[in-house]
């Protein structure tokens, strides 16, 4: 079968890899041939050679094709060629695997680089005609939506135990009718062996699934399963996540945990395990603690006081969970609108300010300040500096 001209095939990019390449054998690889197969955009490239990594960088070399070596211990590097990134591989075999991390050695089977991937759909090789080469009926699986492990379910999940997160992850995205019996089975099993995963690859994977075409559905199979406990470590219901539409995984995340009745300590293990970062910690606490109520959707005033206090972004994220939570779409359009429109004002007095016209430092000035800045908010931000100071005295 053969790819009907994907435009990646056409980029000058590209082109100009496949010159770079003219006389060793190489083949485009996973999900940019999957996703066209697919009539599916295609951002990311990448190519499976039976170079090792050391040949690759040299022949691109030659034609000042500058190379990163991103994987280099794993057979990849990546080529830039001008704002496009092509991830490198050479084939590989599996020596010996721990559930995180393989040993592996090169080979020149495109067979047997094939045999060591997760699911059919993603051994799927392409030449620099758009001609594929299919092992395990990758090209029907895709079509159909099956997302089907390459032979035993139970020996690519003991292989690396991420593959349990991905198989979610890709059902949820390319998955059509029901989900795969032997691999639910497989993945249960080995559920525990998620314990063993860095808190880096499962924020990656999680992130992922979160926003993927049927994020809720898949993770309530997971939860079933037993499968979720080991992620998070409560349960959740998914009603709400099934009606966000939003594109934060952060948000997402938040419309499970704002089902649990005290979410903050889970949330704590929650950025631990996953390693989040300080940003997305914050984020997430702040989502969780509803600082915005439904009833706030139709007084412009404690709107207004929410978006100085929790800043645009977080606050439009409240929105979109109250919308998701069964908020009227009107009222959330009008607030999103409000926060991308409003011009936030700066609180125009200091504490120097209270210093300079005789307030005692200390307590008296923090309670000064915040009385005066509850008069400015309920004169809708309009008094002047001169104004609040002289009203003040």
């Amino acid at each position: 079968m053969k790819l009907d001209n994907p435009k990646w095939l056409l980029w000058n990019e590209t082109k100009e890899l496949i010159q770079a390449f003219a006389g060793a054998e190489f083949r485009f690889v996973g999900g940019c041939v999957r996703d066209s197969l697919l009539g599916l955009e295609v951002k990311d490239v990448d190519v499976a050679t039976v170079l090792q990594p050391e040949q690759v960088i040299q022949l691109l070399a030659k034609l000042m094709i500058k190379t990163i070596p991103t994987g280099f211990a794993y057979g990849t590097v990546t080529a830039i060629i001008g704002k496009r990134n092509f991830e490198i591989t050479s084939l590989r075999k599996d020596i010996k695997t721990d559930g995180r991390r393989a040993v592996v050695s090169y080979t020149n089977d495109f067979r047997e680089d094939a045999m060591r991937r997760d699911f059919t759909m993603n051994a799927l090789y392409a030449d620099s005609e758009g001609e594929i080469t299919d092992y395990f009926d990758g090209i029907a699986d895709a079509l159909a939506g099956r997302v089907r492990f390459i032979g035993d379910a139970n020996e690519r999940i003991t292989e690396d135990a991420l593959r349990i997160l991905r198989f979610f992850r890709f059902f949820s995205g390319y998955g059509k009718g029901e989900i795969d019996a032997e691999a639910i089975e497989a993945c249960a099993k080995n559920a525990a062996k998620i314990e063993n995963l860095s808190g880096e690859r499962i924020q990656q994977e999680m992130f992922k699934l979160l926003l993927a075409k049927k994020a809720s559905l898949v993770i309530g199979l997971m939860q079933i399963n037993n499968i979720l406990k080991y992620i998070i470590p409560e349960e959740i219901s998914v009603a709400v996540l099934q009606n966000y539409s939003g594109s934060n995984p952060i948000t997402a995340l938040a419309s499970l945990l704002r089902t649990i009745e005290n979410p903050v300590p889970i949330i704590k293990q929650i950025a631990d395990r996953w390693k989040l970062s300080k940003n997305h910690y914050r984020a997430l606490l702040i989502l969780c603690e509803r600082k915005i109520f439904l009833a706030d959707l139709a007084n412009e005033k404690l709107l207004k006081k929410s978006i100085r206090n929790l800043g645009k972004e977080i606050f439009i994220e409240h929105i979109y969970l109250l919308q998701a939570e069964g908020a009227e779409q009107g009222l959330c359009e009008q607030a999103i609108i409000l926060a991308n429109n409003w011009q936030v004002p700066e609180f125009p007095v200091t504490g120097d300010d209270l210093l300079a016209s005789g307030v005692v430092q200390g307590k008296v000035l923090g309670g000064s300040l915040k009385q005066l800045e509850s008069i400015w908010e309920n004169a809708d931000y309009l008094p002047s500096k001169v104004e609040l100071l002289r009203d003040y005295k």
